[in-house]
């Protein structure tokens, strides 16, 4: 298979790969000589000879071949199922089908449709077409309109975000929907700033920075599957608006192989109306403070506003995201 990577945790996959082989190794050198010898003179007593050698040296990276021979490793010795023919059926409507197949901790590979999903990209978008629409309305508009004797523009002025604190004074976290600035709203066809600020407060709220893969089944149980994407690891060094001006906002189909991290539980309010941390001592239960709050961020969590799947869900700890090159066609 000839595959594009979206994200390769190399590091990850090396650790995997030296448990199995003991040892993985990172180069391959091959070095080839000749010697040669030529000899004047008469032969068994007397000659003047030269000696020739050449040497031919290559070295060559196995650091992208770590992770096609983990999966081939991983597959040939039964440690990795391909859950994608049980999360894509159309027969069963069973959860179980697949818990009964995968644990938590099991790896596992899904192709696929995906969508791709950063809540600062959305932000950055929003602010440069604020910005934009704004400096095409200042300059259509005449020289006078708007502003005062002294040259300021009239009514009330929003704060730039990103301004220097005074000396002594605490600095302030720039907030993601701060980023958009003003602009007349009839030049967005009745889309006004405010609008816009909503939603990146929403995106900012319901997903954590990062990029996020949000996978699509189309079996009956109507699964849900979430890969985040790590900072830093090799194949996503590029900023969000590289990644999305080459894969776009759509979904695309991609392979993700990695590890279930954890299935999401069906929420009860029960828990929630009871909740008591103290012991009968009149002490405070750390165990139960925990397991009222942990129950509360499942209740969030099947509502859509968490950072984790909704029921019937799961993430996905990812090793790699790839998709294959397909072949020339004639």
């Amino acid at each position: 298979m000839f595959r594009e990577y979206l994200y390769a945790d190399l590091a990850r996959a090396r650790s995997l790969l030296a448990q199995r082989l003991g040892g993985v190794p990172e180069e391959h050198r091959s070095t080839d000589s000749a010697l040669g010898h030529l000899a004047v003179g008469m032969r068994n007593y007397l000659g003047i000879g030269r000696e020739t050698k050449t040497e031919t040296y290559e070295q060559r990276s196995l650091l992208d071949a770590i992770f096609p021979a983990l999966e081939e490793l991983l597959d040939a010795e039964r440690w990795l199922t391909d859950i994608s023919p049980v999360v894509h059926s159309s027969e069963s409507a069973n959860p179980s089908d697949l818990r009964d197949l995968v644990e938590p901790g099991s790896i596992i590979r899904l192709t696929a449709h995906a969508q791709m999903f950063d809540a600062s990209y959305v932000a950055h978008t929003f602010a440069g077409t604020s910005a934009a629409v704004g400096g095409i309305s200042a300059l259509s508009s005449s020289p006078n309109s708007g502003t005062t004797s002294g040259g300021r523009a009239s009514g009330p002025q929003r704060e730039r975000p990103g301004k220097s604190p005074k000396h002594g004074q605490p600095s302030v976290p720039v907030k993601l929907e701060d980023l958009i600035e003003d602009f007349p709203s009839a030049a967005m066809q009745g889309m006004d700033v405010r609008t816009l600020r909503e939603m990146v407060k929403v995106t900012r709220g319901m997903f954590g920075d990062g990029l996020h893969l949000l996978l699509n089944t189309t079996g009956r149980v109507g699964w849900t599957a979430t890969a985040r994407l790590q900072k830093g690891r090799q194949y996503l060094d590029a900023e969000p608006e590289i990644l999305f001006s080459r894969y776009g906002t759509a979904p695309l189909q991609w392979t993700v192989v990695g590890a279930i991290g954890h299935f999401s539980e069906r929420s009860s309010t029960t828990g929630l109306r009871e909740m008591d941390f103290m012991n009968p001592d009149g002490t405070a239960s750390r165990s139960k403070m925990i397991a009222g709050l942990n129950s509360l961020m499942a209740l969030v969590a099947n509502q859509g506003f968490a950072d984790t799947p909704p029921f019937p869900g799961f993430s996905i700890i990812p090793l790699a995201v790839y998709r294959l090159i397909p072949t020339a066609r004639d």
